[in-house]
C-alpha cells in the first residue's frame, strides 16, 4: 500500500502518450445521459464511460549482483535493500506485470575462473513467470565478486525480447544497478564511467537497439552522489538512461536515483506507477450520426476545455477507423497519475469551446 500511496504522492507527467495499439472501442457504457455536466449546460443525449485501468506491461528485471552491491547501504547493504523493494513491487503489480528476471554477472559458466572474467546468463525466468518465482529469484541472488558486464547482457536480453511473441506492446528493461558497466561486447576488461568509453559505449549500443524494437530500458541508479562520480558511473548511467527511452527526467541525471533506502522506494513507486498509467489518447465509438463538433469530454464530471493546452484534442483516425480523444496538459498529468476516477465522453452536445462559452444560444454560435 505504501507504493501505491507514493505513486500517488509523485506527481507523474506526461512526458510521452502514444497512440492506441488498436481501432477497437474500448467502451463499457452508451445510452441516454443522466447528467448535465456544470448546471450552465445543456444535457448531451449519448455518454460512453473510458476505462482507466492501469495498462499491462512486461519487465524483465536485470538486477547488479556484483560485489559492490554488497555496500552498506541504510540498516543493511545495497543489494538488501533493492532486492527488499523489487520483493514488494513484483506482489503490488503482479496482476498488472508480466515479469522475468535476469542478473549481472551470470551464473552460468564462470565457476573456478576467477573474478576478471565478464560472466553473461540468459534470464533466470522469462516474462510471465509466476510472480512468487521471481521473488524467490530476487532473494537467492547475493552479491558476488567479478565484473559487470553489461553489454553482454543486455545483448542477452536484446534476443530474447526478439523471440518473444505477445500481445503486450508496453515493454521494459529494469535496470538496477550501482555503478559503471566494466565489460566490453568483446568481453574485455574495460572502464566504463563515461558515455565514451569501452565497455559503456557497448552499453550505449546495445540499449539503442532495445529501443528500437520497442523496449524501453529504465535505469535505476543505487547509492549516494552517482551524479557527481565519474569513475563511478554516473555520466554512463545518465547517457544509457536517456538512450533507453523512459529517462527519469530530460534533464540530468536521466536515470532514477536512490541515494538511500527512502529514496529508493520512492523512485520505485515512480516507475512502476509510470510502466502501468493509464493512456491519455481512446478511441470515440461514434454513435449515430454524430459529428466530431457534438463530442464533449468529463473529467470526473467536470467539462474540460477543447483544442486548449490543458484540455483535449480530436485526432483524426485513417478511412477505416474512428478519430480518438487525445487529453492533454494537466488533465493528462491527473489522468496518469491516478487522480482521475472517472473520464466520460459525450455526444450531440452544444459545441464549446471553452465551458465558459456554453452559457447562451449566442455564444454557442460563436464558438461554431
Amino acid at each position: 500500500m505504501a507504493l501505491c500511496a507514493l505513486v500517488m504522492a509523485g506527481g507523474l507527467g506526461c512526458a510521452e502518450v502514444r497512440d492506441p495499439p488498436d481501432a477497437s472501442p474500448r467502451r463499457d457504457a452508451l445510452g441516454p445521459s443522466a447528467e448535465a455536466g456544470p448546471s450552465n449546460l445543456p444535457p448531451c443525449s449519448a455518454e460512453e464511460a473510458v476505462p482507466l485501468d492501469p495498462v499491462p506491461a512486461d519487465v524483465l528485471i536485470l538486477l547488479d549482483r556484483s560485489g559492490s552491491m554488497g555496500t552498506a547501504f541504510g540498516a543493511g547493504t545495497r543489494y538488501d535493500a533493492v532486492a527488499a523493494t523489487l520483493v514488494e513491487v513484483v506482489g503490488a503489480y503482479a496482476q498488472h506485470v508480466r515479469f522475468g528476471y535476469q542478473e549481472l554477472p551470470g551464473r552460468q559458466g564462470c565457476e573456478g575462473q576467477g573474478l576478471d572474467v565478464c560472466c553473461v546468463s540468459p534470464p533466470v525466468l522469462g516474462i510471465g513467470a509466476d510472480s512468487a518465482a521471481v521473488v524467490g529469484a530476487i532473494l537467492a541472488a547475493e552479491p558476488v565478486e567479478g565484473s559487470t558486464p553489461l553489454a553482454s547482457t543486455l545483448q542477452v536480453a536484446l534476443g530474447y525480447w526478439s523471440g518473444l511473441g505477445d500481445a503486450v506492446e508496453n515493454r521494459y528493461v529494469l535496470l538496477a544497478t550501482d555503478g559503471a558497466p566494466t565489460c566490453t561486447l568483446t568481453g574485455e576488461l574495460a572502464s566504463g564511467g563515461v558515455p565514451t568509453s569501452p565497455a559503456c559505449a557497448d552499453a550505449l549500443a546495445v540499449v539503442s537497439a532495445l529501443a528500437a524494437v520497442s523496449v524501453r530500458v529504465i535505469v535505476l541508479g543505487v547509492g549516494p552522489n552517482l551524479a557527481e562520480n565519474v569513475a563511478g558511473g554516473g555520466p554512463c548511467l545518465d547517457a544509457l538512461a536517456h538512450a533507453g527511452g523512459a529517462a527519469a527526467s530530460p534533464g540530468s541525471p536521466g536515470y532514477y536515483a536512490a541515494s538511500d533506502p527512502e529514496q529508493l522506494r520512492a523512485a520505485v513507486a515512480q516507475i512502476f506507477g509510470g510502466v502501468t498509467r493509464p493512456s491519455c489518447a481512446f478511441r470515440l465509438f461514434e454513435p449515430g450520426d454524430n459529428t466530431e463538433d457534438e463530442v464533449a469530454v468529463f473529467l470526473d464530471g467536470q467539462r474540460i476545455p477543447r483544442d486548449k493546452p490543458d484540455g483535449w484534442k480530436l485526432v483524426e483516425g485513417s478511412p477505416k477507423e474512428p478519430p480518438f480523444v487525445r487529453i492533454t496538459g494537466v488533465y493528462c498529468d491527473q489522468i496518469q497519475a491516478f487522480a482521475i476516477r472517472e473520464v466520460k465522453v459525450h455526444y450531440h452536445c452544444p459545441v464549446c469551446v471553452d465551458v465558459t462559452e456554453c452559457t447562451s444560444d449566442e455564444t454557442r454560435q460563436e464558438a461554431l
